[in-house]
């Protein structure tokens, strides 16, 4: 009987089970096994004789790829890869798999509820009746939501399932989005602006859809959030770096902007002394957009699946480094 292969989750958390993938592993022929660290140094360790890890959101440089000799995959949990060093990886063969379909459902559905928490005020008014305060004075300014214009940066999978929800609510919405082909625009009955300061001006309520790459970082900083209005609420639900931070507190202190919807923050967890916990105009959640139930028992499958697999001969789905195969101990994709 061969030896189990070793696969490493380097993400333990409190109260996070990871039964699905491990019963699904083990039952092919795996050992698997929930790890945490505090270090590069101990992620090291406890990576070196892995021969698949599933990340959830730890860095992932190339000093930890080097560090594992036996490594053929590295999973990332849903769809962001800002983590891994994907370059790395390639070099020494391995395969790197995601799943950009995940959640898309979820973090449109978040992304709303953030614009509505925001436009209504929520955050005010839940504390107001809380606290016996009632209604806090004049409510205004509050604009109506049927017949302002939301504006997406990106026109993604999930800001392109964002459009029917806003829609619903009788938005008019726009979209900056430099890569993708006009027919998209046309398809989902969605108007193009080319340029983003334009976007920026138009719009009542700016929402955050790009991955974060070098590109992305710091998009949106104090010129973007200049160029709002003042009335404009900015909705983030895609990587906390595309947004300054720093330039945001700034605006929202300085009563450029109405307000935000955060789901996302440069440094995770927000630090509970950050500015953005105590401003009534800013609605925050623990980026927790993805989740349901059912995102997260068929995600925990497909991991599962897809370690399997490869074991077995058999590419993911979804390879973020189509460029390894030659390297790849696996035979040609069709």
């Amino acid at each position: 009987m061969s030896e189990p292969y070793l696969v490493v989750h380097v993400d333990k958390r409190p109260n996070v089970s990871f039964e699905i993938e491990q019963s699904i592993i083990e039952g092919g022929g795996g050992r698997f096994v929930a790890t945490s660290s505090s270090s590069e140094d101990e992620l090291v360790a406890n990576v070196k004789d892995a021969e698949a890890i599933l990340v959830s959101s730890a860095q992932i440089t190339r000093r930890v790829v080097e560090s594992m000799p036996r490594c053929k995959l590295i999973i990332r949990y849903g769809v962001g890869l800002d983590t891994l060093d994907i370059p790395a990886a390639t070099d020494h063969g391995i395969v790197v798999a995601h799943f950009p379909d995940f959640c898309q459902p979820e973090v449109a559905n978040q992304t709303m509820l953030l614009l509505l928490a925001c436009a209504k005020k929520l955050r005010l008014l839940d504390t107001a009746v809380r606290d016996g305060s009632w209604r806090p004075g004049p409510l205004g300014p509050m604009g109506p939501i049927g017949g302002e214009t939301l504006g997406l940066v990106a026109l993604g999978n999930i800001a392109r399932a964002v459009v029917p929800r806003a829609k619903a609510f009788g938005l008019n919405v726009i979209a900056h989005d430099p890569y993708i082909g006009e027919g998209v625009f046309r398809a989902h009955g969605v108007e193009r602006v080319e340029n983003l300061h334009d976007l920026l001006g138009r719009s009542d309520y700016v929402s955050m859809h790009t991955p974060l790459n070098p590109e992305t970082r710091h998009l949106i900083s104090e010129a973007e959030l200049a160029a709002m209005k003042p009335t404009a609420y900015l909705i983030n639900t895609s990587r906390g770096p595309v947004v300054d931070q720093e330039a945001l507190i700034a605006a929202l202190d300085g009563g450029q902007i109405a307000g935000a919807g955060l789901d996302v923050f440069e440094r995770e967890p927000l630090e509970a002394e950050s500015p953005l916990a105590r401003m009534e105009n800013v609605v925050l959640m623990p980026h927790s957009a993805s989740y349901s139930d059912q995102s997260f028992e068929s995600m925990r499958r497909r991991v599962g699946e897809t370690v399997v697999g490869l074991m077995e001969g058999r590419w993911p789905q979804f390879v973020a480094n189509p460029r390894v195969q030659p390297r790849a101990s696996l035979p040609p994709r069709d």
